[in-house]
């Protein structure tokens, strides 16, 4: 009984998927509600993208975006975890910066692709500008939520014991808004995949996002799914990852 209630999630999680495969595969294969064309099989899709890792093609694209998500991820990161911070605790910096940050977070930024290629011009550039700033703001905004939110009896308890500035900030401040890092962390996965996905189908002749213009200017529908699927599982993975860190350092923290 344990052993179900601990995987139920992971459980139901695989038989949505089960179904929702299925009755894809009835609605195009069986009933032909719909053009094999346009929308292609399970199997279908299954094939194309057995035909890429065959081919070498996926690995390949795969490590183009992997590299170009991950320096602009990293850097997007890092930035707002450092924006985020100093926002948080400076009052001047945060009546400053929030409103801009909240502006940009309401600003489509897939807008801004056909400027950063004209600025950058094709290839990883523009891309990697795309995946900073989609991974930035949403990690600013969640560190500086958590470092408003630092409860002023801890910071003056530590200042009661005598700790400097420097002390406050590793032994309060970034403790209690780790959590909220992640979480940033976790919010920028899929908003950094959009802004890659929509970088390479857009200004870029290589990576996932090539295969998927290449495959449907053919009408390949199939290889196109194919490399969609792996944007997805991939965002799912990542996504599960940080959810886990996260959950892990909200029960430390509460202790």
């Amino acid at each position: 009984m344990k052993l179900v209630k601990r995987y139920r999630t992971p459980l139901i999680a695989v038989a949505d998927l089960v179904v929702f495969v299925l009755v894809w595969h009835v609605a195009v294969v069986n009933l032909e509600l719909v053009n094999r064309l346009f929308f292609p099989s399970p199997g279908d899709v299954l094939a194309a993208l057995g035909d890429l890792i065959a081919g070498g093609v996926l690995a390949t694209q795969l490590a183009t975006s992997a590299t170009s998500w991950a320096v602009g991820y990293v850097l997007g990161a890092a930035a707002g975890v450092l924006t985020g911070l100093i926002a948080g605790s400076v009052n001047a910096v945060n009546r400053l910066v929030m409103p801009l940050l909240w502006s940009l977070w309401a600003t489509p930024l897939i807008a801004l692709q056909p400027t950063l290629t004209a600025w950058l011009d094709y290839g990883s550039g523009p891309i990697i500008v795309l995946v900073f700033l989609s991974t930035m703001i949403p990690v600013a905004l969640n560190t500086a939520t958590g470092a408003l939110s630092v409860k002023k009896s801890l910071l003056r308890a530590g200042q009661v014991f005598g700790c400097s500035q420097v002390q406050l900030y590793l032994k309060v401040r970034l403790p209690w808004v780790v959590p909220y890092m992640l979480g940033g962390f976790r919010l920028a996965v899929p908003t950094s995949m959009i802004g890659l996905l929509v970088g390479e189908m857009v200004g870029s002749p290589t990576g996932l996002g090539s295969i998927i213009v290449n495959a449907t200017s053919r009408f390949r529908t199939g290889e196109a799914f194919a490399a969609i699927a792996v944007y997805v599982v991939l965002s799912v993975a990542l996504v599960k990852i940080l959810d886990t860190a996260e959950r892990r350092v909200g029960r430390w923290r509460t202790g």
